[in-house]
């Protein structure tokens, strides 16, 4: 009868016998570095992993360990302090929009004409149907079906919407 062998037991079976060069750990633990920055916000472990590539290249040119470690505390300071907020302001623009708010500004197709009274029609928007306000009702007439219209912002399930496209 066979035991159920461990992670570490199959681990140690594959690779046990082999004879690992200290440039090869520091390539290894910035690789699990930059995979653990996939779990975790903030570029901190991808800072590490910088860092442990520049213990790679001191152990690849048979430098000491207190100048590996050196290299890889200064290179990931470098990193933390010019590389994060680079790929911080990367990962947090501004300018990718969702939901109703990628609607703002873009031009949609009347499909229902406007009450000249409430100001109240429908407009289409990629295919979908929407409640629309004219935001000056007197241009009612000016937004007849199948008229283009531009969307000033959007108010719960109502389009606010503009005769005129937008300036900016």
């Amino acid at each position: 009868m066979r035991r159920a062998e461990g992670c570490a037991a199959i681990f140690l079976r594959y690779f046990g016998g082999m004879q690992w060069e200290v440039w090869q750990l520091w390539i290894a633990a910035a690789i699990g570095l930059v995979i653990l920055e996939v779990f975790v916000p903030g570029f901190v472990l991808a800072c590490l992993g910088v860092g442990a590539l520049a213990g790679a290249g001191a152990a690849a040119l048979g430098w000491g360990l207190s100048v590996q470690l050196v290299s890889v505390a200064v290179l990931s300071l470098l990193s933390f302090f010019f590389l994060r907020p680079v790929a911080l302001r990367m990962s947090q623009s501004e300018s990718t929009r969702t939901g109703v708010d990628a609607l703002v500004g873009r031009e949609c197709r009347v499909t229902t004409s406007f009450d000249p009274a409430t100001g109240l029609g429908r407009c289409k928007v990629d295919g979908d149907d929407w409640r629309a306000q004219l935001a000056p009702h007197a241009q009612a007439d000016l937004a007849g079906e199948r008229a283009s219209v531009w969307v000033e912002r959007v108010e719960s399930n109502t389009l606010i919407v503009h005769t005129q496209p937008p300036t900016s």
